[in-house]
């Protein structure tokens, strides 16, 4: 019997009353499981939702990568974000990209400890309406592809693009489409020195959160091939809008 805890990215139904989901771990990055019998009531299977975050035992076979869960119990009990519109929606946005960014058998234990503490403070914080742009610029660093900056450019004295096909702060207008107006980019450089409880956050209006939004997944589809368009975006920016 092995034990692991996971967060739900994905589930698919097996049978009438079995499932097969995916789960991000620290030790093993993805792993996919079979829970049999888990749309029966004694068996929880209402637990496996989207960023749930489970303790699981389970059992593996020789001859099969699929584990077989033995028994499942919440790791992470949400306060608010089952009851709050806002926080739901960011969390499906959430559970989207890392769909898209997760690599199978890629073991990551920050990664998975700093998704881990975003799903705390999306339930938790109390101000969160600039958590999507945080949240993907942050993801970045775990990813592999944070922007850079020269450290003499830091002292904020210069006038700078991000230039999304390099990666990097530049203090000339690049000669492609794919970069951010000084702007948004003297924007983004600010958020990304602030705490996600937003004490501290510049005034953004609506439509500039949601363009800001828009940039950084830009940036993501430049760096992922097959990243592909986001589906969870339209409801995402209607509450970006409010």
């Amino acid at each position: 019997m092995y034990h692991t805890e996971g967060i739900v990215l994905q589930k698919v139904d097996y049978s009438e009353t079995s499932l097969i989901i995916k789960v991000l771990t620290a030790e093993s990055g993805i792993q996919s499981f079979i829970f049999q019998g888990a749309k029966r009531k004694n068996k929880k299977g209402n637990l496996v939702s989207p960023m749930a975050v489970l303790s699981i035992e389970y059992s593996l076979r020789s001859d099969s990568e699929l584990g077989k869960i033995r028994s499942i119990e919440p790791a992470l009990v949400y306060k608010n974000i089952p009851f709050d519109p806002y926080r739901s929606t960011v969390l499906f946005f959430m559970n989207e990209i890392m769909n898209k960014v997760a690599k199978e058998h890629n073991a990551d234990e920050e990664l998975y400890a700093y998704v881990r503490s975003m799903l705390e403070m999306l339930d938790l914080s109390d101000h969160i309406a600039n958590f999507p742009i945080k949240f993907l610029y942050s993801l970045t660093k775990h990813l592999g592809f944070y922007p850079r900056l020269d450290k003499k450019y830091e002292s904020g004295k210069f006038t700078l693009y991000l230039d999304l096909q390099e990666g990097k702060y530049v203090t000339i207008i690049p000669n492609h489409p794919f970069y951010l107006s000084a702007e948004k980019s003297s924007l983004l450089l600010r958020l990304s020195g602030m705490n996600f409880d937003e004490k501290n956050d510049p005034d953004i209006l609506p439509d500039t959160r949601r363009k800001l939004v828009y940039d950084l997944l830009k940036y993501y589809q430049i760096v992922f091939d097959n990243f592909g368009e986001v589906k969870s975006l339209s409801v995402l920016e209607a509450v970006l809008r409010s």
